[in-house]
Parts: C-alpha cells; structure tokens; sequence
C-alpha cells in the first residue's frame, strides 16, 4: 500500500500546468506513443528542477546555510544569534505573549562587518535589515524587508488568546535583485476540534525564478477548491486544480476523513500532460472501510485516474497484480498493455538528491 501511495503522490507531483479541456473523442495515444510522452514528462521535470537548483534563490538559499571557510556556523546562523542577542527584549516578549508584534520590530537594521554587530535606525513604517548576502561578501549587498503584517486574534480551547496570521508582505533582494517575496493576501480560519483550520488562503511566493500560488477557497458551504501553480519565464510549470466536497458543513461534526468527506477531484497537470483523478470517499466510508486500509485492485472501486496528453488520453491508471502476484500501480494503455508506474519514477529520490546535491553534502 505504502509503494502504491508513493507511486500516485510522485506522478500527481511530477505531471502538472498547461490546463485544457479533455476531449474524450480524440483518439487515444498508442502504447509506444504514451510511453514516449510519460517519460518525455519526466525528463522535463527533472530539467526543472535543475533550473530551480541554478536559480537565484537557490544560490542565496545555499550561501546563507553553508559555513564559510574557518566558520563554525552558516551565514545567516551568525546574523540572527547577533540579532537576538543585541534585542533580547523584543524575542523575551514575542515568547510572553505567542505574538509577532510587527510595531516593535519596525525599525531598520544594518550590519556592520566592522563591529559584527546591528546597528538600529528609526522606521515608523516597516522592518528593514540590510546585510551582507554572504560572509565573504565585502558590502551590504543585501536587503529584508517586511512592510505589513496583520493578524487575527482568536481564543482557543483553554481560553488563551491565540494570534493567527491573516496578512503578510516580505522580500528579500540581493545586489537589487529580488530573490525572495511573500505575498499573504488572506487567510481565513475555522474553529476545528482543538484547533484552528484554514478555510480561505490566498499566498503567492517568488523564488527567483519560479513563481508559486495557492489558492484556497469555500465555493459553496460543503465544497472547497484548491489551486495551486509553479512556473518560471523559463517554461517550466506545474500546476493542479482540485475540489474536495465534505457531506456537511458543520465541520466539528466529523470523526473521521472518511465520514467528513464525499469526494475528491484533481486535475494535476504539465505542458499539456494531465492526470484526472478522483477518489469516492462517501463509498469507502458507506463500505465501513478506512482509506488507509484499502487494499491492492480495491483501490480501483473508489478512485479512478486517467493521463491525458493534448486532449489525446494516453492510459488509464489502475492497481493491478505484478507477476509476482504483488500489487502494484499500473498504466494501462490503449492496446490493453500495461506499465508499472513506478517504472518512470524509478532512483527518483536519488535523481533529486543528485540535483540538489549541494544541499545535501553541505
């Protein structure tokens, strides 16, 4: 169960933007076509994420995590152990209070690699710090900013206050380039259980020089959609569109996933490569099952997937037994003949790693 998992959640992260309507009509791929478009998918994946790796972001991400020669601690380990020494009693009451109080922060702070210390200017308006990006870097060469921040306070189930992000705007620029922006439009939160869950969320992130969106949002009372996008000028784009519909609105009501929800659908796509998917939650728990129990071609009675290429489908995707007798996930193509689906994500941990190798032996 858990390769068959991995499986689905690889293929569903790997084949994603390019969003067209299917057209069932159009004749279907043939077997070696499909396998030709589900691995030119993949290659163009991993070469994504080796643009991520060359990216800006990347490189200013590995700079201030790695120590420097003669270092015994990264970069940015160093400027913000100074940060909190020099202004103890701003951390001393973020943790008083569970709050990130943005007026006390404001202010803008620069680096000084003369006395390896901050030094405070006046700001009404926002939080500054101006730094040097690396620790060989000779200049303060780059810039933090946040200029808003809203939160909401709440009262959770020990009638503690609770101080819960709603707004938020933050970028990180190196040599008056950016390299890192948040953009927190909106949360909205619900009271469930013990806790508070989102109900609303509208964030946008830039990575230099990929650009991420989420989207989520109540349609109706018992549906909610999610968006969410990954793309680059560089061509790379991920994407998938989903919408899970609960039986109820009332979500303090539920016990379980199962009985919370009535279904799923996703759409994840990537250059016009498409895996339609949705799951039957409402029969799963009508059978008395758990999601998490089923078992090998029981998987197929409630969720259903298909891969679509240029409105042309290219398989269908379902759990059936190896010749092993072992089950497994399978694309099934249009002469009847079938592929393990992990076949096309085979050393895929190893192929990340590799990518990224830079973070991983720092």
């Amino acid at each position: 169960m858990k390769k068959i998992l991995f499986s689905i959640l690889a293929i569903a992260a790997l084949i994603s933007c390019g969003k067209d309507d299917n057209n069932s009509d159009a004749p279907a791929y043939s077997a070696e076509e499909a396998k030709t478009e589900v691995k030119a998918t993949m290659d163009n994946f991993y070469e994504c994420l080796k643009k991520a790796n060359d990216g800006g972001f990347a490189n200013f991400l590995y700079n201030t995590i790695t120590k420097a020669p003669g270092q015994n601690q990264a970069w940015f380990g160093k400027l913000a152990d100074k940060f909190e020494d020099q202004h103890q009693g701003l951390f001393t009451a973020l943790d008083d209070s569970k709050r990130f109080d943005f007026n006390s922060f404001k202010g803008t702070y620069t680096w000084s690699n003369v006395t390896n210390s901050w030094t405070k200017e006046a700001n009404a308006a926002k939080i500054v710090l101006i730094f040097p990006a690396t620790a060989t870097s000779t200049t303060n060469n780059a810039r933090a900013e946040i200029d808003n921040y809203q939160d909401e306070l709440v009262m959770n189930q020990d009638n503690e206050n609770v101080y819960l992000p709603k707004k938020a705007h933050l970028f990180i620029s190196v040599d008056n380039t950016k390299q890192l922006e948040v953009t927190l439009r909106n949360v909205e939160y619900k009271k469930l259980g013990e806790g508070f869950t989102p109900t609303a969320i509208d964030l946008a992130i830039f990575t230099n020089p990929f650009t991420t969106t989420i989207k989520l949002a109540k349609k109706e009372p018992t549906i909610y959609t999610l968006n969410f996008n990954f793309s680059s000028p560089q061509g790379c784009a991920t994407g998938l569109v989903g919408s899970i519909k609960l039986t109820s609105d009332n979500l303090d009501s539920f016990t379980s996933f199962e009985e919370a929800v009535e279904s799923i659908n996703v759409v994840a796509f990537q250059d016009k490569f498409q895996v339609i998917a949705n799951v039957d939650v409402k029969s799963v728990h009508k059978a008395g099952k758990k999601i998490a129990d089923l078992e090998g071609a029981e998987l197929n009675t409630y969720f259903k997937a298909e891969l679509y290429k240029n409105n042309r489908k290219v398989a269908d995707v379902k759990v059936e037994e190896d010749n092993r007798g072992d089950s497994d996930l399978f694309f099934i193509f249009s002469d009847g003949s079938k592929q393990r689906a992990e076949s096309y994500i085979e050393n895929f941990e190893e192929k990340v790693e590799n990518i990224f190798k830079r973070f991983f032996n720092n």
